[in-house]
């Protein structure tokens, strides 16, 4: 370890004692302060968010996100914007395997912190909700798109919500008995922390689907928690990403097995559809 984490450490005897809380929090654990909020790094250190970014200032930068870059540079050597675990000098018998072991790796962990509380009861909401609108932005935006596909097979309306105006308006003018299903990687964005917070304040019951602690989980009704597998500000989130598909893969299960046999004809019913539509096997094309 290099830079900022040796800066903290040369420098911690030296600084007012709420800007060193904070600097022991850092380095208490490094890694984990990547994927935390302002909010919860200030709780950690007992110091108001202010505090925080006054600490941040002082190494020269110019806020939390930027110190949490400069962080991550000092715990890791990968390709920046890419991978982690991707070295620059990787050919592709190097970078496939690694990319496909970090996601690989990142289900696995999800496996074993999944609340299957929390995924009851979000598919609980879903069933009964007179309509399911699907919000995700940016990087989100394309998973959203996969549980509107999914959800789309049950008798329960559903749209996609991708624009963030269109999607304050959306909820703004949607029933008690509609559900929001917010996905958002990092639980930072924004555009959804206010379109959920609309939701809520409206009585709209929301599912997140996002990181713990993050502003858009804790302003939800349920939260299905997907810890980042990389850091947002510096790796493209590809593990992160997977991990969030196979959690919508199982929120629909629940939902299936939680319908019953009302919605099993219909299922096979657009399963042999959609069979109707693909080539045969041996006409050659």
């Amino acid at each position: 370890m290099s830079g900022l984490i040796d800066t903290l450490r040369s420098r911690l005897k030296h600084l007012p004692r709420q800007e060193a809380a904070v600097a022991r929090a850092v380095l208490s654990d490094p890694n984990a302060t990547l994927h935390v909020a302002i909010a919860r790094l200030a709780r950690q250190a007992s110091v108001s968010q202010p505090t925080v970014l006054r600490f941040c200032r002082s190494f020269g930068y110019s806020g939390f996100p930027e110190f949490k870059v400069a962080l991550a540079q000092s715990l890791v050597s990968g390709v920046a914007y890419v991978s982690a675990h991707v070295e620059a000098g990787d050919d592709a018998a190097a970078y496939a395997p690694k990319v496909l072991d970090a996601a690989a790796a990142a289900l696995r962990t999800a496996r074993n912190r999944i609340d299957t509380d929390s995924v009851a009861a979000a598919a609980k909401l879903f069933a009964g909700a007179r309509q399911v609108m699907v919000c995700g932005f940016g990087g989100s935006a394309a998973t959203a798109i996969d549980a509107v596909h999914k959800l789309s097979r049950f008798p329960i309306p559903c749209r996609q919500l991708s624009d963030p105006l269109l999607a304050l308006m959306a909820v703004e003018s949607a029933e008690p008995q509609d559900v929001l299903f917010a996905i958002s990687n990092t639980g930072r964005t924004r555009a959804i922390i206010d379109i959920v917070a609309a939701a809520r304040a409206r009585g709209i019951d929301v599912v997140a689907l996002s990181a713990p602690g993050s502003p858009v989980a804790e302003r939800a009704t349920v939260a299905v928690l997907a810890e980042p597998a990389e850091d947002a500000e510096i790796f493209t989130p590809m593990a992160s990403r997977i991990v969030q598909l196979a959690l919508i893969d199982v929120l629909v299960t629940g939902l299936a097995i939680g319908l019953g046999s009302q919605v099993h004809e219909r299922l096979g019913r657009i399963k042999r559809t959609l069979a109707g539509t693909r080539t045969g096997r041996d006409d050659g094309a």
